[in-house]
């Protein structure tokens, strides 16, 4: 098969590919969207929504009362309306009461757009690469890189062009507010 007919029939898939990325990157029906049950009031000030709407997350940042400039990443491993259990990668469990914890954060996909862009654009670069080395020796590979390539830089195209999803506010404690850098995170 001749590298035109490969490229006209490899064409129309990463033409869809790319379509579809993005078109599910914008719905608006994802899973990640929640609706908190209250009222007109866009902070939270009930632990028992809050641990309604964050025991289904499976991850969050815990400000505490006495560290309040500090956001702690916390792994749910129980949120109960007595305690919230946080497990750790080194090190045993850290358990918060109601009455420790001044904020509950659900974390933004900020850092791992980063990291996702930067490996696609890696990938990218090497199949570039591959793509020149083979060019000499054998044409029908090149093209094969060549596509790939094309593909991963449309890939990293469409997750530069998605909404990231910011920080939100889960959970503030009653009569408190966040100072510092914590207090530009949407409510």
């Amino acid at each position: 098969m001749s590298q035109r007919s490969i490229c006209r029939i490899l064409f129309p898939f990463a033409l869809s590919l790319v379509s579809m990325t993005i078109t599910l990157a914008q719905s608006p029906d994802s899973p990640e969207t929640f609706a908190i049950p209250i009222g007109n009031s866009s902070v939270v000030n009930d632990w028992q929504v809050a641990q309604q709407v964050g025991a289904t997350k499976g991850k969050l940042l815990v400000v505490t009362q006495d560290q309040p400039q500090r956001r702690q990443a916390c792994r749910i491993q129980s949120f109960t309306l007595e305690k919230l259990v946080c497990s750790r990668a080194f090190g045993g469990s850290r358990t918060y009461r109601p009455q420790q914890v001044l904020a509950l954060i659900l974390p933004g996909d900020e850092g791992m757009r980063l990291r996702v862009l930067l490996g696609l654009n890696g990938a990218s670069a090497a199949a570039i690469w591959g793509t020149v080395v083979l060019a000499a020796t054998c044409p029908a590979c090149a093209a094969a890189t060549g596509v790939a390539a094309l593909l991963l830089l449309c890939a990293a195209g469409a997750i530069g062009f998605v909404d990231d999803q910011p920080e939100r506010l889960l959970y503030l404690a009653p009569g408190q507010q966040l100072t510092g850098k914590l207090r530009l995170i949407e409510p």
